[in-house]
C-alpha cells in the first residue's frame, strides 16, 4: 500500500507549526516504506488552521500529516 505523508516545511526544514508553515512537503512511500516521490504543496495564505488545506490533503490521498503544534501560538 502506497502512503502519502505531509510535512509542514519552511526553507527546506521541518516547520514545527502546521498553520504557519510556508509549504508542505508531500512524501510518497512505497510498500517497503521507501521514498519514491517528494513534492511541494503550497500553504494557503494566512493561517493554515483556518483554511481548507486539510480537505485538500484528504482529496490528494494524504493519510498522515506530521506537525508539532496546531492552533494559536502565544
Amino acid at each position: 500500500m502506497v502512503k502519502l505523508i505531509a510535512i509542514p516545511t519552511r526553507e527546506d526544514m521541518v516547520d514545527d507549526h502546521f498553520g504557519h508553515c510556508a509549504y508542505y512537503t508531500v512524501v510518497t512511500l512505497d510498500e517497503q516504506n521507501q521514498v519514491v516521490k517528494q513534492e511541494r504543496l503550497d500553504s494557503p495564505e494566512g493561517c493554515g488552521c483556518k483554511s481548507n488545506i486539510a480537505s485538500v490533503m484528504q482529496e490528494m490521498g494524504i493519510t498522515l500529516m506530521l506537525a508539532g503544534n496546531m492552533g494559536m501560538l502565544i
